[in-house]
C-alpha cells in the first residue's frame, strides 16, 4: 500500500468521510467564561459528556460513548502521572495535547488497518492567574486553542456557526445565570443549522428539557483555595427551566 501512496491517501479520506458521518448526530457542548470562571454545557438523549480531568481542567465530549470514555481515562492518567512525576502546577492543557493525546490520535487515524476514534473533544483549564483557556482537538489528532470560548458538535456546520457567535458575545462579563441562559439560546438556534436527517431532535427548550438531559459544570476561578470543578445543581437547571420556559 505504501508503494502506491494515492491509495492510502483515498484510504485516508474515506476514514474522514466515515468519521464525519458517524458524528454527524452528536450535539453541540458549549464552553463560554462568565464572571466567577467557565462554563460547559450541553443537552443530550443520556448524561456522559462532561468530566472533570483534574484540578483545573475539564472535558466535554462528542461522538462514540466508548472512544470519549477511553480518551477521558488517556487525559486522567497522563494528568495525574504529569503531576505526579513534575507538580500540579505542570500539568497544563497544551502539554497534555501536544505532548500525549493529539500525536495518538493522529497516529491511530493514519494507520488505516486501526478503527479511528469517533470523537470531538473540548478542553477547558483555568491557569494559575484563574484565567480560562479553550482547546478543541479532533479525531485525527488536530487541536485549536480559543480565547472566548468555544464549542464541539457533530456537524461542523453547526459548529462554525456557534462559534462565531461566540466570539461576538462577552460572556466574561455575564453571571452564571446569564451565561446559561445565552448558551441555551445558541444550543437551540444551532437548530436551524442543521441538516434534515437531524431534525426529528428537539427543536426547542422545552423539547430538550422534557426528552434530554441538561449537563453542566464549572471551573469556578475567583476562590481563595485553588480552581474547583462543580455541577449544575437540580435548583440550578429548575431555575434555568423556569425562566425559558
Amino acid at each position: 500500500m505504501f508503494e502506491e501512496p494515492y491509495r492510502w491517501m483515498e484510504a485516508v479520506s474515506t476514514r474522514h468521510s466515515y468519521v464525519q458521518e458517524k458524528l454527524k448526530m452528536g450535539q453541540p457542548v458549549l464552553s463560554v467564561p462568565f464572571d466567577e470562571g467557565v462554563l460547559i454545557m450541553g443537552f443530550a438523549p443520556q448524561p456522559g459528556k462532561i468530566f472533570e480531568i483534574y484540578d483545573r481542567i475539564a472535558l466535554g465530549g462528542v461522538g462514540h460513548p466508548a472512544d470519549v470514555e477511553r480518551l477521558r481515562m488517556t487525559l486522567l492518567e497522563m494528568a495525574h502521572l504529569e503531576g505526579f512525576n513534575r507538580s500540579a502546577q505542570d500539568v497544563t492543557l497544551a502539554r497534555l495535547l501536544q505532548f500525549g493525546v493529539a500525536p495518538a490520535l493522529k497516529q491511530n487515524f493514519e494507520e488505516i488497518q486501526r478503527a479511528p476514534y469517533i470523537i470531538r473533544l473540548l478542553l477547558i483549564e483555568l491557569d494559575g492567574e484563574g484565567k480560562p483557556n479553550f482547546f478543541r482537538i479532533n479525531y485525527d489528532g488536530h487541536w485549536e486553542t480559543f480565547k472566548k470560548g468555544t464549542v464541539i458538535a457533530g456537524s461542523e456546520k453547526v459548529m462554525d456557526w456557534i462559534q462565531n457567535e461566540i466570539q461576538k458575545i462577552p460572556f466574561e462579563t455575564y453571571t452564571l445565570e446569564k451565561a446559561l441562559e445565552e448558551t441555551c439560546r445558541l444550543w437551540v438556534e444551532s437548530k436551524k443549522q442543521e441538516d434534515e436527517e437531524n431534525k426529528d431532535s428537539p427543536g426547542t427548550l422545552k423539547e430538550a428539557f422534557d426528552q434530554w438531559y441538561l449537563e453542566g459544570a464549572m471551573l469556578l476561578g475567583k476562590l481563595d483555595r485553588r480552581a474547583i470543578y462543580r455541577t449544575l445543581t437540580k435548583e440550578e437547571i429548575e431555575k434555568l427551566k423556569s425562566s425559558v420556559g
